[in-house]
């Protein structure tokens, strides 16, 4: 299920966290009409029906847009990030808000219906077919329903023609074939109410009353995708036809396809697909989706739950106008976001203030289904502090519109767009496909012209002349011109004294403090350049079959280099320094807590908001914490920006600023978190599963918040120094870099330290992790709805020492994954998403474990339980199914050497090349391993691990449950 609103937004915390947004920068993401421009695009079916033909932006020739003429838009591109690979997109403009009120979560449910039989495919049938093929079920195949859409999309692994003919036969059933038997949508109704029974959290509670609450007169609230429990477990399969009929049609489908393929042959074979496809019967109209009352007062609302997080919302709303997708337009929205980015960075700067009420602030704008134009001006608060939070945010934004902005604030906006346009003008030839498709699809409806990056960035040099504080004061205040009065909101943990009344007498007393101008910023140069004498190699060799040079520099430090060309332009970086949570102790379990958030504690010389401003403009993270072992972190940044990210992981290495609004951040957001880990299934048995599997050991144990609460820079400073100062270092290089440059860079930074100890402490004693010992069945109790719970069964194994017995376990799990699938989903529908996996440490010898999981009704705890034992005993009695055996090992296969083309693969490897050679190993064996297993292996497997009497059953239920 995606819950889809248009929007720009300047920071990502924000309370729509859960609709599935795509901002596409400095590419219009309004709706357009022909434009009166002179016309620059051809003027053709296809440019009218994608909507750039009257445009003055000239749109991304390499795209293929075609309309065929049943109606049916198709857009190709050939991509060869990652190489070898095909993304199929299909959307059809439908969603919930076509339901009538009878047939509520039918989109939806006919999403689901589409994997459930169709003329060619029988029922149960598609998902086997594509794992045969390679794709997994979930990460390569997949679907989603939102208020106005529904998309089908596949991942192919690879470009042959039997598999592209494979992906458009499906999505050609899809369209016109589906059976819609009724004994199918009786069969799938339980799979579909486990979804919207794992869906019922908190804060999908809190998005339907801020959607009934902000856009009364609409009826978004009552669409959400998701339905209603009694339309799902009555609707006849007539109601769901109905829909398909009316709506599944080629003039409201798009087809969009991106990879390694000849967008010509492409071409003719869509053609000859579905030329011939025709709708079935009344099309049916566009839903009447009603308006906001924009007329309506200022009003407010509150929403409590003990796990939400303390927020306040103002948003006010105006009627959406149609403007064409133009140049001019372009300017003017670039001038917009940058005021409304700028009102986002303030709040971002107070939330680091030592007493700040707030934790994150944001202001962004929404257009909602070319209805209405929406601004939003909101904190993350502090808890129990929502008044200061809302009278903050609401000075801030009458701040920004009284005073407007400085020319510092401009410039730093403005420095950071003109860096994102050029790294995407760097890595135009390496986009990825399936960015680029969900691109394509967001562009189905016409809203904007898609461009290639240099146009963006022709655009926006054209106009940055222009973009002064003065004309981004005067462009903000003109946006925020003709607006409804303010609707206020506050989500809190506990009912506010003097309820929704109080939150408009909070807000009316705000109004009536008087604001002053910002106070000009102050800039600084970066105080991290110069970290003494470049290190000297002292060895330099290379392991040629994997593509990795080691450098070794005369202090000690360790350096890994990978040169690909998988993205141009960018490198990851990974700064790893001997140390890590072995550290902490059994007696003293959180010593070194606080070391995973040093990044919020800046450095000696600058703020972490001053590293904001110091780094704008370049691609430089200040990601540095910890990791079982190290510490460290690793970052993406750019070829030309290496050196400055050298510098600044080696500046957190060097001074640590320890600073205190940064621990003060901390303690305000520590209670935030800690309120949501019971509230759901999941939550709780991710609080308290690893340290009951660990034998209870305090190290695995989520700490008492009080606990976290008292800690401070002081005890964690003693406990990290010596491995700050002496601690072994390994650093990884990934990416497209000259070699050269990158030993340069890390020369002068890392190499330049004094010298450090040779080797990673072993730790032997710190890496000492018991199993449990008591496997009797443990019950956690969560807070939310009364039929909610989940079920989970673990199973002691090995760590990953043994690379056979590693992979071959793997595929256990993916065997023992889709037997599951089967048994929990397809025949007896108690589960969405049951799951097996295997858990293999690397850190801990002898430390690991399978496991099958399934979130279920509580009622249905037993069977679950029942069916999971009855799964592994399966197992143990006799060799897997040679068809199963191959639905699992395929789309692992195909998953191991797509991998193997992203720079995300290789940088665990290449971080850890010189301390951890052998695990090199995995790289060149893994593949040979899986394809050698056989069903004997697993079987033996299945015997030596999954038996009864070294199960540990861990069940999380309601504490409604029952009653």
């Amino acid at each position: 299920m995606t819950l889809r609103l248009a929007r720009s937004a300047s920071i990502a915390l924000s309370p729509f966290l859960l609709l599935a947004f795509h901002p596409v920068p400095l590419s219009a993401r309004e709706a357009a009409k022909p434009a009166a421009a002179a016309t620059i695009n051809p003027q053709t079916p296809a440019a009218k029906a994608w909507n750039f033909a009257a445009s003055d932006i000239p749109f991304d020739s390499s795209i293929v847009f075609g309309v065929l003429p049943n109606g049916m838009k198709y857009a190709l591109l050939k991509n060869m990030t990652p190489k070898d690979s095909v993304v199929l997109r299909m959307r059809f403009d439908v969603g919930s808000f076509a339901e009538a009120d009878d047939q509520r979560g039918l989109a939806h449910f006919l999403e689901h219906m589409a994997f459930n039989g169709s003329t060619h495919v029988p029922e149960g049938e598609m998902v086997k077919l594509l794992e045969r093929k390679g794709l997994a079920f979930g990460a390569d195949t997949n679907a989603s329903t939102g208020f106005d859409q529904t998309v089908y999309q596949l991942d192919l692994p690879n470009a042959s023609d039997d598999l592209v003919d494979t992906g458009l036969m499906l999505m050609r059933e899809t369209a016109s074939e589906l059976t819609i038997d009724p004994g199918a949508v009786d069969r799938e109704r339980g799979i579909i109410l486990s979804e919207r029974r794992a869906r019922d959290t908190y804060q999908l509670r809190s998005l339907i009353d801020q959607l009934d609450f902000q856009m009364q007169g609409m009826k978004v609230a009552s669409r959400i995708p998701v339905g209603t429990e009694e339309v799902i477990r009555t609707a006849p399969a007539a109601r769901i036809r109905d829909l398909y009929d009316r709506y599944y049609r080629p003039e409201r489908a798009t087809l969009v396809m991106v990879g390694d393929f000849d967008p010509a042959a492409m071409e003719a074979k869509i053609k000859a697909r579905f030329a011939d496809w025709q709708g079935r019967g009344p099309a049916g109209a566009n839903p009447d989706i009603g308006k906001p009352d924009y007329a309506r007062a200022a009003a407010s609302d509150d929403f409590v739950d003990p796990a939400i997080q303390d927020s306040v919302t103002i948003t006010a709303f105006r009627p959406w106008v149609q403007e064409a997708d133009t140049k001019a337009k372009r300017a003017r929205k670039l001038a917009e976001d940058i005021g409304e980015s700028i009102v986002g960075r303030r709040l971002a700067k107070i939330a680091l203030e030592e007493n700040s009420p707030i934790l994150a602030g944001y202001f962004n704008d929404a257009e909602g289904w070319k209805v209405f134009d929406q601004v939003t001006i909101g904190a993350v608060a502090k808890e129990g502090a929502w008044k200061d939070a809302l009278a903050l945010v609401e000075q801030e934004w009458r701040r920004a519109a009284e005073f407007g902005f400085t020319e510092a604030e401009v410039a730093e906006q403005v420095a950071n767009r003109r860096t994102a346009l050029k790294n995407a003008v760097a890595g135009v030839t390496t986009r990825r496909s399936d960015t680029m498709a969900d691109v394509l699809v967001d562009a189905a409806d016409g809203d904007f012209v898609v461009v290639r990056p240099e146009t963006s960035l022709a655009m926006f040099e054209a106009v940055a002349p222009s973009l002064t504080a003065d004309a981004i004061t005067a462009a903000f205040r003109k946006r925020m011109e003709g607006f409804s009065p303010p609707l206020a909101r506050v989500t809190s943990k506990k009912p506010l004294d003097g309820g929704t009344g109080a939150i408009l007498a909070a807000l009316k007393a705000s109004a009536q403090v008087a604001v002053t101008a910002p106070a000009q910023s102050k800039s600084a140069a970066f105080a991290y350049d110069d970290f003494g004498t470049p290190g000297k190699v002292v060895s330099d060799g290379r392991i040629d079959d994997l593509g990795i040079r080691r450098i070794r520099f005369a202090n000690n430090v360790m350096l890994n280099i990978k040169k690909t060309d998988f993205q141009k332009e960018r490198v990851y970086l990974s700064v790893r320094v001997d140390g890590g949570n072995l550290l902490a102790t059994r007696d003293d379990p959180t010593k070194v807590a606080l070391a995973g958030s040093l990044t919020v504690g800046g450095l000696e010389a600058h703020s972490a908001d001053e590293l904001r401003t110091i780094l704008a403009g370049k691609t430089v993270s200040p990601g540095f914490g910890a990791s079982t072992d190290a510490f460290g972190g690793s970052a993406l940044t750019s070829s030309e920006d290496f050196a400055l990210q050298a510098k600044l992981m080696a500046a957190f290495v060097t001074h640590p600023g320890y600073r205190a609004d940064g621990l003060a951040l901390i303690r305000r957001f520590l209670p935030q978190q800690y309120a949501a880990n019971d509230a759901t299934p999941a939550a709780v048995l991710g609080r308290d599963a690893a340290g009951i599997l660990a034998n209870n050991d305090p190290r695995a144990q989520t700490p008492p918040l009080e606990k976290l609460l008292a800690l401070d820079w002081n005890q964690l400073k003693p406990a990290i120094a010596d491995s700050l100062a002496h601690g072994a270092i390994e650093i990884g290089v990934v990416g497209d870099i000259d070699e050269q440059a990158a030993i340069d860079a890390i020369a002068a930074t890392f190499g330049a330290l004094p010298e450090r100890r040779a080797t990673f402490d072993p730790r032997t004693d710190a890496r000492v992790r018991r199993y449990a010992t008591d496997r009797s069945e443990r019950t956690l109790i969560h807070k939310g709805p009364a039929e909610q719970a989940e079920l989970r069964v673990y199973w002691p194994a090995r760590d990953d020492s043994d690379l056979v017995e590693a992979m071959r376990l793997n595929l256990l799990a993916r065997v023992m994954q889709l037997m599951l699938t089967e048994e929990l989903r397809e025949k007896l529908g108690e589960s969405y998403s049951p799951g097996a996996a295997a858990s293999l440490s690397d850190e801990y010898p002898g430390y690991g474990h399978l496991f099958a999981a399934s979130n279920v009704d509580f009622k249905d705890l037993a069977t679950t339980r029942a069916a999971i034992f009855a799964i592994a005993k399966e197992l143990r009695d006799k060799p897997v199914d040679a068809d199963l055996l191959d639905r699992a090992r395929k789309p692992l296969l195909e998953a191991m050497t797509k991998a193997r083309r992203e720079n995300s693969y290789w940088l665990p490897y290449v971080s850890e090349a010189t301390s951890q050679e052998a695990r090199l190993d995995r790289s060149r064996k893994s593949i040979a391993i899986v394809e050698a297993a056989t069903p004997a292996d697993l079987e033996t497997l299945a015997q030596r691990y999954l038996t009864d009497d070294k199960a540990l059953v861990i069940k999380a239920i309601s504490d409604k449950a029952g009653k």
